[in-house]
């Protein structure tokens, strides 16, 4: 399968740059038919694998578990946990958090 995910330019320069490799959504239905071994065209450019997905009902969870660092370089867990939240309302992370550990493919 093959999904395309936008991303925040600055957080795609992260990922292309190989200092993100963690790639943090909701849990909306059409991500959670995602699996290891399944592609990512990030911004419909760039093509990722995902080698592991990690499921959490919330960002607190997300973050007892996941290194911040990998998820947004040079920003403190107080402070991902702020943005996250400013992205997504809570009623959104009420469907669940899922993490998408990835790795280029050298396609693009």
């Amino acid at each position: 399968m093959i999904k395309v995910l936008w991303i925040k330019n600055e957080y795609l320069q992260m990922i292309l740059a190989g200092r993100k490799t963690i790639e943090v959504r909701v849990a909306y239905s059409n991500l959670t038919r995602l699996r290891p071994g399944d592609q990512l065209r990030l911004n419909d450019q760039h093509t990722f694998a995902i080698t592991r997905i990690g499921r959490y009902a919330d960002f607190d969870e997300l973050l007892a578990h996941e290194q911040p660092a990998a998820i947004a370089p040079d920003m403190s867990r107080e402070k991902l946990l702020t943005t996250l939240r400013a992205l997504y309302p809570r009623e959104k992370e009420s469907l669940g958090v899922i993490a998408l550990e990835i790795v280029a493919t050298g396609e693009s």
